[in-house]
């Protein structure tokens, strides 16, 4: 049986029992100590499915712009002068890199980490909903005591109205205990499966990220072979002269030396 499907019905069956009546039991300290371990669970797994969300956002957003980066380098020199062949060559991989390596990384992703990961954070609604029942159910229970109190507080006058009141308390602590003793079993079953989940999940996540950058690395090392060899340690400095010389010349022109 699907532990997920297991979980939530037994918080299901425990709340569709509840039809009235409910019990304060607040300061249950195992409840609350669990309490407190779910909101901790809850916070983190919702950061963690958010940052799973970014991640692939952000390899998207990534292979997108160097996609647009080749290809209007490409388009600013195409009518100046034939592109070198390592630029023409950087537009095709770009290209490659976002028509291909990026939607299978977004598919195989998806499907096996962020999936898995919003479909464990789906049933953390389910728990809410239950506590959130229980504090209902604590404060009928209360409700009821005080109403069997006022009823008995009159004595002997109605004791069919005593009667009442008392299996209505008892209805009450019944549907209250039944509720609280769910939460404080299927709780830290919850907190425990998360590892079914991170597990495989973060598994994938690495084997996905190498997948996606020898991919990567495939089609950028076609570049690579077209870049000019490197022709010693002092290519850096003779590079930074050569583009000083262009910007002086730029700086040389008639329109740049125009006080406009």
């Amino acid at each position: 049986m699907n532990i997920w499907d297991s979980t939530k019905r037994g918080v299901t069956r425990a709340g569709a029992s509840i039809t009235g009546g409910g019990g304060h039991g607040a300061a249950d300290p195992g409840f609350n100590e669990q309490e407190i371990r779910f909101r901790n669970l809850e916070r983190r797994a919702m950061k963690l499915l958010q940052d799973t969300k970014g991640y692939r956002t952000s390899v998207a957003e990534m292979t997108a712009s160097q996609n647009a980066l080749a290809e209007n380098l490409y388009a600013f020199l195409i009518d100046v002068q034939r592109p070198q062949d390592y630029q023409a060559e950087y537009n095709q991989a770009a290209g490659a890199i976002s028509r291909e390596a990026q939607p299978q990384f977004n598919d195989i992703y998806t499907r096996t980490v962020m999936q898995p990961m919003a479909q464990y954070c789906g049933y953390l609604p389910e728990f809410d909903k239950a506590i959130k029942k229980r504090k209902t159910l604590a404060d009928d229970l209360e409700k009821s005591r005080r109403a069997l109190s006022k009823v008995q507080s009159k004595g002997a006058e109605d004791p069919m109205a005593v009667e009442n009141a008392e299996q209505d308390v008892k209805y009450a602590e019944e549907a209250f205990e039944s509720l609280n003793r769910t939460l404080i079993s299927e709780i830290p079953k919850l907190i425990n499966s998360r590892v079914y989940v991170t597990d495989p999940s973060f598994e994938a996540f690495v084997k996905t990220q190498l997948q996606f950058f020898s991919d990567s690395l495939g089609h950028m090392s076609r570049v690579a072979q077209r870049l000019p060899p490197q022709s010693g340690p002092g290519e850096d400095k003779e590079l930074d002269e050569r583009v000083d010389g262009v910007m002086s010349q730029i700086r040389s022109l008639n329109i740049c030396t125009l006080n406009v």
